[in-house]
């Protein structure tokens, strides 16, 4: 009997020691950098992607945004790079190689001195975002529509 239970206990840990390498957690950190006409500029802060087995965060940190806006807008990209475009008429589109806005995120505030310290909690997942961009844009809610027909403008932007 006390073999038995000895076994049971042995599997029960083995079980849990399974369960819980089975999702572990994933954290990835980039820089946000200010866009311009030459595509990524200065660095003003990071953002910190942590997945788990409860959900994903996403933890903004920056100092020196100019925005004119307390809110700013918080917005997935569907591609990750920062060089401006052109559009039909030839006018230069900055962060245009950022191609279309795929969801809004969240809004975060921006406080007097333009800096950003804040967590947004999302379901999404770290293969949502690989290979994509996060952008802080003055616009709090694009709800996915195209930024050159929105009339948003990216201001900020980390590459995943």
């Amino acid at each position: 009997m006390n073999k038995i239970f000895k076994v049971l206990f042995m599997l029960s840990a083995l079980s849990l020691l399974c369960f819980a390498q089975a999702k572990q957690t994933t954290t990835i950190t980039k820089d946000i950098v200010e866009l311009n006409e030459n595509g990524a500029g200065k660095k003003v802060g990071t953002v910190t992607v942590t997945e788990t087995a409860n959900g994903t965060s996403i933890s903004v940190e920056a100092t020196g945004l100019k925005v004119d806006a307390v809110q700013v807008g918080l917005h997935l990209y569907e591609k990750n790079s920062p060089k401006p475009t052109k559009d039909e008429s030839g006018n230069l589109v900055i962060g245009g190689g950022l191609g279309e806005d795929m969801g809004d995120l969240g809004s975060l505030t921006v406080n007097a001195d333009g800096s950003v310290n804040q967590t947004i909690v999302g379901e999404l997942e770290y293969s949502d975002i690989k290979g994509k961009s996060l952008v802080i844009t003055d616009d709090v809610n694009s709800y996915a529509d195209n930024t050159q027909t929105k009339g948003e403008e990216p201001l900020y932007v980390a590459i995943f």
